[in-house]
């Protein structure tokens, strides 16, 4: 296989993230762009290309199908994007704050037992991190699928809610306001900001309600 093949064939490989209909039109087109933009003897796509495709597909694929008109869909959508953000925020701050729960546990009880701590770790505070990675996957397929308008995705978005509630009020319980603070706090706005989402979503469908009691009166 010839240098110029290798890399005709690196960049169909990241090209394919793109959906269907965008490569089936603009393809060729793009690829003859990026082959006559490669260097010379240049034989498989660089990580700053690699990373620019993978840039422009998930853009493309989760940017919102809702008509622009509907104001209150996109600006949804958006904040969905921020709790995605934000979740990865609570995954990275959990990691980050282990030390200071830690800390203030022994502080607060100097004979804790090192052993409980360590099934603390392994059964509550890593099953949290991961689940907050798993959210934040949750939180952008809620974005694509409401950006595309299916009313399924408002009723799970919704049940999503409750139990992020559910989660920050047993975390109030179990005394994340002094021991985890920064966890807390994290986990209160993304729960502003779910609601924030979930109002602006139900809103439209109100207000949609409300005009056709409107005019049918």
């Amino acid at each position: 296989m010839t240098g110029t093949a290798g890399l005709e064939r690196g960049y169909r490989r990241w090209l394919r993230w793109y959906p269907r209909t965008f490569r089936r039109e603009h393809e060729a087109e793009v690829l003859g762009v990026l082959l006559a933009g490669a260097r010379e003897g240049q034989r498989r796509p660089d990580p700053v290309e690699c990373l620019d495709l993978l840039r422009g597909a998930l853009s493309m694929r989760l940017r919102p199908r809702v008509a622009r008109a509907e104001r209150a869909a996109v600006t949804a959508v958006r904040l969905m994007y921020l709790g995605a953000v934000v979740e990865l925020a609570a995954a990275v701050t959990i990691l980050a704050t282990i030390g200071s729960v830690r800390a203030g546990m022994f502080q607060r009880n100097p004979g804790y037992p090192q052993a409980q701590w360590h099934a603390v770790v392994a059964g509550r505070l890593a099953p949290t991190a991961v689940a907050a990675g798993i959210a934040v996957a949750f939180w952008l397929w809620m974005a694509w699928a409401n950006g595309r308008g299916h009313r399924w995705a408002r009723i799970l978005f919704a049940l999503f809610f409750g139990v992020n509630a559910f989660g920050l009020g047993n975390g109030l319980a179990a005394g994340s306001a002094v021991y985890a603070r920064a966890d807390l706090a994290v986990g209160t706005v993304l729960c502003l900001v779910h609601l924030a989402a979930m109002a602006l979503l139900f809103d439209q469908d109100i207000r949609r309600v409300a005009g056709h009691r409107s005019s049918a009166g």
